[in-house]
């Protein structure tokens, strides 16, 4: 198929028109930054600095997710299943049961090559028919391709595989310390249908968590660094709070 749009009745006009479903974050004041939830058709890039909270709200999506009976899977190409529980679990001790029910799993994914690599992936999907997909980290595409437009093309070809199981993904990216950039080979913002970034921003001697909507294809949202917190039931944002009393 070229990338012309055929005006012979082939498209669906009323398909387009409707209003992209949404889906609950799971995180608190998230749906509301994004006027509704996440857009059901999105590929998502979820990026910041380590230690920003990345993990912990897609856990939290998952988690939310698989309790509403929405088989979820957590593909993880750098942490062990283990650590990932154990950093998780003191937020929400339930995450055992919930992996228990089989509606959440935690791959380790080998990094072999690049073809295994989405083969691997589209096989655990099939398994237990996910809809709901994290890839942590889309970083380690660097060990697959020796160029960025390599790199580029490796996460549209994600994106369309997630796409055309009809997987809601998000992607993990890193924003390296010090640098102003979005991730960490500046083409992963582009190459996905939102960017979520969240910081760890330096005021005076302390350091406050912020999320930033930078952009997401389907629904308005709010534009502002919003104030963040990692509590002690996991990432809560607000929406109607301003970052530093705007950042005086």
């Amino acid at each position: 198929m070229d990338g012309n749009i055929a005006l012979d009745g082939s498209i669906n006009w009323n398909e387009l028109e409707k209003e992209t479903p949404r889906i609950e974050s799971g995180v608190e004041g998230l749906d509301e930054a994004l006027k509704g939830g996440l857009p059901a058709d999105n590929i998502i890039l979820l990026t910041g600095t380590p230690g920003s909270g990345k993990t912990t709200i897609a856990l939290q999506f998952l988690m939310h997710s698989a309790r509403k009976k929405v088989p979820s899977i957590y593909f993880t190409l750098e942490e062990s299943t283990r650590d990932l529980i154990k950093q998780f679990i003191k937020f929400d001790p339930g995450m055992k049961d919930v992996l228990m029910s089989g509606m959440l799993k935690i791959v380790e994914v080998p990094l072999i090559d690049y073809e295994s690599f989405k083969e691997n992936l589209g096989a655990e999907i099939d398994a237990i028919g996910a809809q709901r997909v994290v890839i942590d980290s889309i970083s380690y595409l660097q060990m697959f391709f020796v160029d960025i437009v390599s790199i580029r093309k490796g996460i549209i070809e994600l994106s369309a595989l997630l796409k055309s199981k009809n997987v809601f993904g998000i992607f993990i990216g890193e924003i390296p310390y010090g640098e102003d950039k979005l991730s960490t080979y500046g083409v992963e913002e582009f190459a996905t249908d939102g960017v979520i970034s969240v910081h760890m921003m330096e005021k005076q001697d302390a350091f406050i968590r912020a999320l930033r909507v930078v952009k997401m294809r389907g629904t308005d949202h709010m534009t502002k660094f919003i104030p963040m917190e990692i509590t002690e039931k996991g990432v809560v944002i607000y929406p109607k709070s301003q970052l530093f009393s705007e950042m005086q």
